[in-house]
């Protein structure tokens, strides 16, 4: 016997379960092991010694053997003992301790069941990964505050949102994504529920955890597996802004691997990147794009200066902030908090003699000025603005007070975007336009060839439809594209914009140059397939 192992009452502590030290199989079957135990001795050890260890109560261990190799069992208890750790110890035949063995190989069965719905987890996508969230959400209270909400976001980010968001209202707080451009609410936190979560986005996007009056911003970054089983590389910027009751936060997702593409890709036809090309070859002058928040806009500008970094031009970018990193390119961050503005950037930058600037935001008419006089004296000079469409950016500068003299002769090519999601082409189907569709779309075509008769339009008569499947969620649209318009400025607009003839007089001699407009470029890519005449008109 081992009596003089044990320092108390076998009894005093045995639990209402386990009432007695000799256990029989049939008791041993009515028993749930404690897996995080079990794993203290390897199963080949158990099976030499025949001891295992299948429970724990408070820092009290649970002993089972068959007291066959008692040399090795008072080694394990003299182990314990040296690590602090009391025990209790229950004896069973050998046909019972081979039951427990069992044991080992339930805990590796659900060790596998957790690895492949981790690996499944890791790498849902699409409303798989919608479906994690929901599932993970039910789950949070056994989890990490801050385990939880990492794998929200990285789910979200897996689900093809573009940003999250956790939008307090008087009755809670909803969380929703933005999937291809249109929102959607997931989940609904309370607000006592959603105030821990808050300190862990808070505490990781390295923002004031204490301020909850003004507005902040932050960032941080993850690693999401793509459907490759690739780990890449995720950038979050985050927005804290008073609201009710909690504060709304907002996270933009920057994918590392997105943030440079090609020309093709973000969706130029050729008639607009022969215009962009042509004016990419240029040394000075400005080229401005316009369009909403989230329109590409960053997408394009990212492309156009990995096409221009050659290595034989300096190049020089004012951000804010700087959203993806590019080698070969010095970038410079705006920080308002520290004075550092884009007009105090932007004198600095004409110190350093760059060929090529990006100045990423129009904002006043001070940089609009500076920003003029850089492209007059010799730089290339690439900026945005916000506007409804290329050509109405010239009174938009009007207003900010830029002298037409100085713009005229500065001013390059304005590119406007916008983005329409992409019919899925897994289901999309052909239907007949209704009376008002056949009377929009015939009015486009007959305009585009009034304008080019070398203009090339499929038409079959029929529309793409989004119908909704699996592969799309059923939304009928998989993916974004842009929607893009040229307005370049020649000779002859320049001194309409000296005189000042901004109007309707402006539009029509951009026509007489070939100008296309966004809804004619989008009706155009509705007719080759690629989005739908309700998505058209849902972005215009």
């Amino acid at each position: 016997m081992l009596a003089w192992y044990l320092p108390w009452n076998i009894e005093e502590h045995m639990p209402t379960a386990l009432s007695k030290s000799i256990l029989e199989r049939d008791e041993l079957k009515g028993i749930s092991p404690d897996f995080e135990q079990l794993k203290i001795l390897p199963k080949e050890t158990a099976e030499k010694i025949e001891t295992l260890i299948f429970a724990k109560d408070k820092n009290i261990l649970k002993i089972l053997t068959t007291n066959k190799f008692s040399d090795g069992l008072a080694s394990l208890l003299k182990s314990l003992e040296a690590k602090g750790y009391k025990y209790e110890t229950f004896y069973t035949s050998p046909e019972g301790f081979s039951y427990a063995l069992s044991w080992y190989v339930d805990m590796e069965n659900i060790a596998e069941q957790k690895r492949k719905a981790a690996a499944e987890q890791k790498q849902a996508a699409g409303k798989w990964a919608i479906a994690m969230i929901q599932k993970i959400f039910e789950k949070r209270d056994a989890m990490d505050p801050g385990d939880f909400i990492m794998e929200l976001i990285r789910l979200a980010f897996q689900a093809g949102a573009s940003d999250l968001h956790f939008q307090p209202q008087e009755d809670g707080l909803i969380v929703r994504i933005r999937i291809d451009g249109v929102i959607q609410e997931i989940l609904q936190f309370t607000h006592d529920d959603f105030r821990k979560y808050l300190q862990k986005i808070k505490f990781i996007s390295w923002t004031k955890m204490n301020i909850d009056y003004v507005p902040q911003d932050g960032r941080f970054s993850f690693e999401a597996t793509d459907s490759n089983n690739i780990n890449r590389k995720v950038d979050v910027r985050v927005s804290f802004m008073p609201g009710i009751e909690s504060e709304s936060t907002v996270m933009r997702f920057l994918d590392q691997t997105k943030g440079v593409s090609t020309f093709e890709k973000i969706w130029f036809t050729e008639r607009t990147y022969a215009v962009l090309k042509r004016n990419l070859e240029k040394n000075t002058w400005i080229t401005i794009f316009t369009g909403p928040t989230g329109s590409w806009k960053t997408t394009t500008l990212y492309t156009i200066l990995a096409y221009l970094n050659d290595g034989k031009r300096k190049i020089i970018t004012l951000e804010d902030p700087i959203e993806y990193e590019v080698k070969g390119i010095q970038q410079s961050q705006i920080n308002y908090n520290k004075w550092y503005t884009y007009e105090i950037g932007l004198k600095a930058i004409l110190r350093h003699d760059p060929d090529i600037i990006l100045i990423w935001e129009t904002r006043s008419q001070e940089t609009a000025e500076i920003a003029i006089n850089a492209a007059l004296t010799g730089h290339l000079v690439f900026t945005t603005l916000h506007t409804n469409s290329a050509i109405e950016s010239i009174p938009r500068l009007s207003s900010m007070e830029v002298k037409p003299y100085m713009l005229a002769p500065a001013l390059n090519l304005v590119v406007a975007q916008r983005l329409a999601r992409k019919v899925c082409p897994n289901c999309v189907t052909r239907i007949d336009p209704n009376y008002s569709e056949k009377a929009e779309i015939d009015e486009v075509i007959k305009n585009l060839h009034d304008l080019d008769p070398t203009i090339k339009i499929e038409s079959t008569g029929k529309i793409p439809h989004a119908v909704g499947c699996e592969q799309c969620n059923g939304s009928g649209y998989k993916w974004r594209i842009a929607i893009i318009e040229t307005f370049e400025i020649t000779d002859e607009i320049r001194r309409m914009i000296v005189e000042w003839k901004i109007g309707i007089d402006l539009y029509a001699k951009a026509r007489e140059n070939g100008f296309l407009t966004l809804k004619e470029d989008g009706m155009m890519k509705m007719l080759n397939w690629e989005t739908t005449i309700d998505e058209i008109r849902r972005v215009l």
